[in-house]
């Protein structure tokens, strides 16, 4: 692989060790002992409870999570990436909102498969993995710094935005205590909507990411919770995991009372497409029509806006209100998701949508 250049670092202060060791992710402490004071770096603890020593002064971001494309550019850190997974630049509105994404070069296939050879020529000051574990491995041998940045549930969203913040520091700290004031305020509000809310009124859910074959997403998943945050009962929860294939006549023993379609891309190592054409094909499936959400007008298309509302990213805020109103219309009546949608933008990422931006967004079938 050749030798890793090691660029001039600024020193730690003393108030930049103590932060990091304040917020950085769930599962541990982050901390920093002297000689990584002296020599510029600070040791944070990843949201999957590995330590890891990076640099204070992050000047080249390495994105191996597509979703945590959206978390850089929410901290303001995008022009600071220098790779970044595959496919994510097909997304309209990311293109739209940043630019930039166009050039930075694509190192990171689906499932996290990386051009390290590449990667080395760019020299990253930090590698933003997929997943903690063994994936970190191959970059701890390539003497590049790595950090699992990204969250597996929807309690362990909020710590993993303030480890970024921790990670890129100055002005990437306090916007995500901005972006975590504002999470943790609206999953109150719904929870505090939805509180006693008995279980024969919670509709049953199936939220699908992609036809054919049929992959959906079960329990113990970030999916399995904004559902049940949302005041849903998960279906498929007793196929346990994120993109599990499964059959058609699966899906009709299911019967839910609500389906969610997701807008394929991004994740999943597919250019984006429309929910309307997973449904289109899903339609010419025996039973489709049968299906009790078919037939109670319940089929709803996820949005996506960056990224998918439903994955991993800092829209997940958005998510658990727009599916709470979808699954419970008559007790979020006040909520106006347009204006949420534009707010939410126009706050975190500085660009106010146009209605045109918002169609697209929210997946508006017919207008």
């Amino acid at each position: 692989m050749g030798g890793r250049r090691v660029p001039v670092r600024i020193l730690a202060s003393a108030a930049a060790v103590t932060m990091a060791a304040g917020v950085a992710g769930c599962g541990g402490s982050s901390g920093s002992d002297g000689a990584g004071a002296r020599s510029g770096t600070q040791v944070v603890t990843s949201v999957s409870g590995e330590k890891a020593t990076i640099p204070i002064r992050i000047d080249r971001i390495a994105e191996q999570f597509p979703a945590h494309t959206v978390t850089d550019l929410m901290l303001g850190v995008g022009d600071r990436l220098v790779a970044i997974p595959q496919n994510v630049k097909t997304i309209p509105f990311l293109r739209k909102v940043y630019p930039r994404i166009a050039n930075v070069p694509e190192l990171f296939a689906s499932g996290g498969k990386v051009n390290m050879e590449e990667l080395l020529k760019l020299d990253p000051d930090v590698v933003s993995t997929i997943d903690g574990g063994n994936t970190l491995i191959p970059f701890q041998h390539a003497g590049l710094p790595a950090v699992n940045m990204s969250f597996d549930n929807f309690g362990q969203l909020a710590p993993s935005i303030e480890l970024a913040g921790t990670v890129y520091g100055g002005d990437a700290t306090a916007r995500a205590k901005a972006y975590v004031d504002y999470v943790n305020g609206k999953a109150e509000m719904v929870r505090k909507r939805l509180a006693g809310l008995p279980d024969a009124e919670k509709p049953s859910v199936v939220h699908i990411s992609s036809y054919p074959p049929l992959v959906v997403d079960g329990g113990s998943s970030l999916i399995d919770d904004w559902i049940t945050i949302a005041g849903g009962r998960d279906a498929a929860k007793s196929v346990p995991g994120t993109h599990v294939t499964v059959s058609v006549e699966q899906l009709l023993q299911w019967n839910p009372d609500v389906l969610i379609i997701q807008t394929p891309g991004g994740d999943q190592g597919l250019v984006a497409a429309a929910a309307q054409s997973v449904v289109d094909k899903l339609a010419k499936s025996p039973g489709w029509a049968d299906l009790k959400a078919v037939k109670g007008n319940r089929v709803y298309f996820n949005p996506q806006g960056l990224y998918p509302w439903d994955r991993f990213g800092p829209e997940e805020a958005l998510q658990i209100q727009w599916a709470a109103q979808a699954l419970h219309p008559g007790l979020f009546t006040d909520l106006d998701m347009r204006a949420e949608t534009r707010g939410f933008y126009k706050k975190f990422f500085n660009y106010e949508p146009t209605e045109a931006d918002l169609d697209l967004i929210l997946q508006v079938k017919d207008k």
